[in-house]
């Protein structure tokens, strides 16, 4: 069978820390799509900053972001799904939040708000090329629907915090541990997942016909449900045990070689 859908995760999977994009990999994306294949990216990003990387890549396939509560068209940023948290289910997660070590932020239509301003919080907002907005109350700016609650602390506690969250909430709410720093609440309807099963729909595509590159926590369940699922690099232990193989990160141009790969073979097409 060959793979009519590509997907691909970001931040350590097809850039590293640099967060540059090599010509190796433009050049297998591009490849891919002139076979027929449907690249699209999967990412924890939020929109503004996930745009920016589909349209340098120009793929043609539907942007995943906020860890799969947005989708949108890749070129223009137009959103065609937002699976938004209510706000009964964001003040519950905000107040187990209050208090402790965590710096808190939500992320609403793409702005973050945050109730004391951060060094850390001020240089998030530079990175995502976004103002940082301050107000009195997260709880009470969360009526307007917020697609994401971000907790950043040190890994150990950001972990903990994780699990209690997950165990707190169960299926009511979507708790992700993208990066040992990070502990993301969204929507249950949010997801990678989720929103590549609907991506699916609007491509009459099977997952059997996926192949998805991935290498954090947050991707577990895409990895177990593509037909191919690749981990890459230094991936988080449950990625690398839900992946079907492994390559080498984006410093070594993992994906790119896996990709020139399945060309090779045959294997992707539309």
């Amino acid at each position: 069978m060959s793979y009519r859908v590509v997907a691909l995760d970001i931040d350590g999977t097809i850039v590293g820390p640099d967060l540059v994009l090599s010509p190796r990999l433009r050049a297998a994306v591009t490849a891919a799509q002139a076979a027929g294949a449907i690249v699209l990216l999967a990412t924890g990003r939020i929109l503004s900053s996930a745009l920016k990387f589909s349209r340098a890549l120009d793929v043609r396939g539907p942007l995943v972001c906020c860890q799969g509560a947005i989708t949108a068209d890749p070129s223009t940023g137009e959103v065609r799904r937002h699976a938004r948290m209510d706000a009964g289910l964001a003040g519950e997660a905000l107040g187990m939040l209050n208090g402790g070590s965590a710096q808190v932020s939500m992320l609403l239509d793409d702005e973050i708000y945050v109730e004391t301003r951060s060094e850390w919080a001020d240089g998030y907002a530079r990175r995502m090329e976004q103002e940082l907005r301050v107000v009195d109350s997260l709880i009470e700016a969360a009526v307007g629907g917020p697609t994401l609650i971000l907790a950043v602390d040190e890994p150990s506690a950001t972990g903990l915090r994780a699990e209690r969250l997950a165990r707190h909430f169960g299926e009511r709410a979507l708790v992700t541990h993208s990066i040992p720093t990070f502990c993301e609440v969204a929507s249950p309807d949010a997801g990678k997942l989720n929103a590549l099963e609907a991506v699916l729909d609007g491509l009459g595509a099977s997952p059997e016909q996926v192949v998805a590159f991935g290498d954090g926590a947050g991707d577990v369940e895409m990895l177990k449900w593509a037909g191919l699922g690749i981990a890459v690099g230094d991936a988080h232990p449950a990625a690398m045990m839900s992946a079907d193989r492994a390559v080498a990160g984006a410093e070594c141009d993992g994906v790119a070689k896996a990709l020139e790969d399945l060309l090779e073979r045959n294997l992707l097409s539309g």
